[in-house]
């Protein structure tokens, strides 16, 4: 920090410094009576690394290897008209290769009407960028959603990835900074929770690295000396997502071809970026801009966290040229803000939009105008609209808590406006759930006054018994202001109490539809998820069964296993058939000696355990729990070292039969310790062959013992048998 500074020279390496005068309420004591020096630096000069932090370097790209997620429905429908059948097959397919992931998502249907038809949906090539903390994407894919509007572009996109940094410098958090006396506690808290305990030096102390519990709530800085005084200070904490950390970047940009997977005729190249910055401590500045052919928008923002609450405004300018040569040119100016009210409990949240003329344009709206097919479409054109979220807890779990949410928007060329309102209680009572919902709905072809419709719904449910997996009913009743009423009543649980087999069933009235009851079974299997289903109503009958899981192509054979995530592990236990992996329900390893884990966090340590009281009497294994450090999309390899042979009970005597001592070492040939003796001489090793030589050591006697084991018997354990040191 001080060669940062400029506090060092450093053409003039042998210079000696004054570290007094180079660190403000830095202090040094020498001790010549003790020959103690004692050396304070402040904790906010010194060097500090962010909690969590996972050394790139032991970021696993993964093995070789191509996977296939699968997910196969088929269904038959009878109704007055006859039987209809139809299957589909979803895919999302991947190879891996050294760095980089190919991905593809497909899909296979077939019915009556239209036969077997085949669709791509999306293929891409995607690897990290290390050095930039980001992820290259070339293919079919997704622009960011940071500023603007997310755009599908066939080409590339490079994008921030913050799963690769520490869980304590995601995000947005204000930097906590302060003073202490001596060397000090410091604890921060957030709606009564502790964040992070940290210690200091006497001096200015800054923390940086708080991970917040949530996105809103004051943040509690309580400072407990030595002697035993305490200060506490509060500091506003709300967050947006357009905000970042002070001094670090989130950035995205992308350029291709449009994409509208074939709904528009036009597809123009186009090019977007997008920039946040955390300018200060409470302040993110953000901005981007957006290019097609006969389009260009730009924006530009800034975020603030600030006592009453975090706010964000940006505005947006573009000009869109279309097919008749008409020039448009709009603004649209848009103001986020939230606030949790510790106080109170009460999480407060608002959008506004205002966009300034009817012609203002995003890029989907011009993509839109420049395809004749659609130009005609009577689509509303947005002239304002609000979103308001409101949260507000009673005072605990028993009393419930309340929720509204309020949306509005009107148009320039439509009359009327739309608007959704929704106002919500729910809690507990004991055991049970309840739930009270009124949603009223406006549209923009309706009567100002009049609302298009209003429900209301009632929820409840509870468990039947108190066993581990207790069987939940619940009933929801709801009627709407036509007069339509319904009724739902249903029960789920699992089979027996076991964590991989669930069932569920469901009566209900629907005034309009008439009564109608629907069962379920689904269970997962170390191979796949299946599922079996069956509905009827007044004028239909419905059955439907589903399998889904993955097929993974590796160096070590080909494995069935559940559904995988965008990151699994592959778990190796050479020739151990069988053994269940972790807390995962039906994961076990295969004839290969391989299980498929579905699930890993990038960039995190995950750790893969063995259910080591399923292993045999004669199997040893060195560690049963190892960890993997994935990288976003890669197929890591667990590898668990094990030892398969015999176990048996040696009694180790000298040659005049007199038991060998306590602590007598039995090793095999290579000189490696398998057991040491007990007080009795008894000895329980495992050895890998039939017959063999070890060598027994205790003090300055030391013997090799031949062996030869008989056959085996299926109804012991292990073996016994004498061996004489001579």
């Amino acid at each position: 920090m001080l060669r940062d500074a400029g506090k060092l020279d450093e053409t003039r390496p042998e210079l000696c410094y004054d570290l007094l005068s180079l660190i403000e309420q830095s202090s040094v004591d020498y001790d010549a009576s003790r020959q103690h020096l004692s050396i304070s630096v402040p904790q906010a000069s010194m060097l500090r690394s962010a909690r969590g932090f996972v050394d790139p370097a032991l970021w696993d790209e993964g093995v070789t290897s191509a996977f296939a997620n699968y997910n196969i429905t088929g269904r038959r429908n009878t109704t007055r008209a006859g039987d209809n059948d139809s299957y589909s097959i979803g895919l999302n397919n991947g190879i891996n290769l050294g760095p980089w992931r190919l991905r593809n998502d497909s899909n296979i249907s077939s019915t009556e009407a239209n036969g077997v038809t085949l669709t791509s949906n999306r293929t891409f090539a995607q690897r990290d960028i290390t050095s930039l903390k980001s992820q290259l994407t070339l293919g079919q894919t997704f622009t960011s959603s940071q500023v603007f509007d997310s755009v599908r572009i066939k080409g590339l996109t490079l994008a921030s990835d913050d799963s690769m940094l520490p869980d304590s410098l995601r995000g947005y958090a204000p930097i906590v900074r302060g003073d202490a006396d001596t060397n000090a506690t410091v604890e921060v808290r957030q709606n009564n929770y502790l964040l992070y305990s940290t210690t200091v030096t006497p001096g200015p102390f800054v923390i940086d690295d708080i991970y917040p519990n949530g996105s809103n709530g004051d943040l509690e800085i309580t400072v407990i000396e030595a002697d035993g005084r305490r200060r506490v200070t509060s500091q506003a904490f709300a967050s947006l997502p357009q905000m970042v950390r002070r001094g670090t970047f989130r950035y995205n940009l992308g350029m291709g071809q449009y994409d509208s997977n074939g709904y528009y005729g036009v597809t123009p190249m186009v090019g977007i970026a997008g920039l946040a910055y955390g300018a200060a401590d409470n302040t993110t500045l953000f901005g981007g801009v957006q290019w097609a052919p006969d389009f260009s928008a730009i924006n530009l923002g800034a975020s603030q966290n600030t006592a009453i609450g975090a706010f964000s405004v940006d505005v947006t300018q573009s000009t869109s040229t279309n097919t008749v040569g008409q020039r448009n040119k709009g603004q649209s100016a848009r103001l986020l803000y939230s606030k949790t009210l510790a106080s109170t409990d009460t999480t407060f949240s608002l959008a506004s939009y205002r966009y300034s003329t009817e012609v203002y344009r995003t890029l989907n709206e011009h993509v839109s105008d420049m395809d004749i097919t659609h130009r005609h479409r009577r689509d509303g054109r947005a002239k304002t609209r609000f979103d308001l979220t409101l949260n507000q807890s009673l005072g605990g779990r028993q009393y419930g808590a309340l929720y509204l949410r309020m949306g509005e928007q009107r148009y320039w060329n439509l009359p009327g406006k739309t608007r959704q309102f929704t106002l919500g209680y729910g809690g507990n009572w004991g055991s049970m759930t309840y739930h009270l919902n009124a949603t009223q709905t406006l549209s923009p072809d309706a009567s100002r006054e009049k609302s298009a419709g209003t429900r209301v719904s009632l929820s409840l449910s509870f468990p039947l018994g108190s066993s581990s997996r207790p069987t939940r009913v619940s009933s929801t009743l709801a009627t709407d202001n036509n007069g339509a009423h319904s009724l739902q009543t249903g029960a789920n649980g699992s089979v027996m109490d076991r964590d991989d087999l669930f069932y569920s069933v469901n009566a209900g009235h629907e005034s309009l539809g008439g009564k109608t009851f629907s069962g379920n079974l689904n269970g997962t299997t170390p191979v796949a998820q299946v599922g079996a289903g069956y509905a009827q109503g007044d004028t239909f009958k419905s059955l439907n069964g589903t399998a889904a899981g993955s097929i993974v192509v590796h160096a070590g054979g080909i494995n069935f296993g559940q559904t995988v995530g965008e990151s699994f592990t592959l778990v190796e236990v050479p020739g151990v058939v069988g053994i269940p992996v972790g807390n995962n329900a039906g994961v076990t390893t295969g004839a290969n000696g391989y299980a498929v884990v579905p699930n890993a966090q990038p960039y995190r340590t995950n750790w893969i355990n063995l259910d080591s009281s399923q292993l045999g009497s004669d199997i040893e294994i060195d560690n049963t729990t190892q960890q993997v450090i994935p990288r976003r999309g890669s197929v890591t390899v667990a590898r668990f070292n094990i030892k398969q042979g015999r176990r048996v009970q040696f009694e180790l005597v000298k040659a005049d039969g007199t038991p060998m001592p306590f602590g007598t070492r039995v090793e095999n040939a290579e000189g490696t310790l398998l057991a040491i003796a007990d007080p009795s001489g008894q000895a329980l090793v495992l050895v890998e062959s039939d017959k063999g030589t070890l060598n027994i050591k205790s003090g300055a006697l030391a013997c090799e013992a031949g062996y030869a084991l008989p056959e085996r018997s299926s109804t012991q354990g292990y073996d016994q048998m004498k061996l004489v040191c001579r």
